[in-house]
């Protein structure tokens, strides 16, 4: 049951991931100004993200999951970072975690009730430039109903044009925030995510 529940975190992680994706596009506009404008619209579809989530557990390693549909569109200013803004949309229900057992489980009532919330969303509200080619972006992800405010780092890769920006976003949430406490302390309460992606323009 431990480990279904721990599931349910990596879940919640790949969610925030996903939506975490979109926030680093928004920090695209960090790129080089070589490469040529970013200023624009851009397209995140579920074939250009790859979305990645762990938990921390006592006594083993971690679990992992990835979620499989992962959408969201973006507008970059890069004169002004600041105004540049993303929202994503992450399908719970494509969670998959390599056993049929544990992912219904998490698609279950019990966890992520996919049947009733099966859409997580990440809105940003916030760039913040922190280097060269980084930035932190703040925004609001909302899971089975409840708004919590998110922090994720964001870094624009090297392919990256016109029409094209290619980044990494990493971070975090704590589930428990979310109403899943199912599992702790045996496994974390944080749910760390990890995303690489590529935005194009529309």
């Amino acid at each position: 049951m431990l480990k279904f529940r721990s599931t349910l975190a990596d879940i919640a992680r790949r969610a925030a991931q996903s939506l975490a994706m979109l926030a680093c596009i928004a920090t695209l506009s960090l790129a080089p100004a070589e490469a040529g404008s970013l200023s624009g619209t851009y397209v995140l579809a579920p074939a250009d993200i790859d979305t990645g989530f762990s938990v921390k557990v006592l006594g083993r390693g971690p679990v992992t999951g990835q979620f499989q549909k992962v959408s969201g569109t973006m507008i970059l200013n890069q004169n002004r970072p600041e105004k540049s803004r993303v929202t994503v949309d992450v399908d719970l229900r494509s969670i998959e975690t390599g056993s049929d057992r544990i992912t219904d489980f998490l698609k279950s009532s019990a966890m992520f009730n996919v049947a009733k919330h099966p859409i997580a969303r990440f809105e940003s509200t916030s760039v913040r430039i922190t280097g060269e080619n980084s930035a932190e972006v703040e925004g609001v992800l909302t899971m089975r109903g409840q708004k919590k405010r998110t922090r994720l780092s964001v870094t624009v890769n090297g392919e990256t044009s016109s029409s094209r920006v290619d980044f990494q976003v990493s971070g975090g949430f704590f589930r428990s925030l979310y109403g899943m406490e199912a599992g702790l302390p045996i496994y974390a309460d944080k749910v760390n995510l990890k995303i690489n992606g590529t935005g194009r323009r529309s």
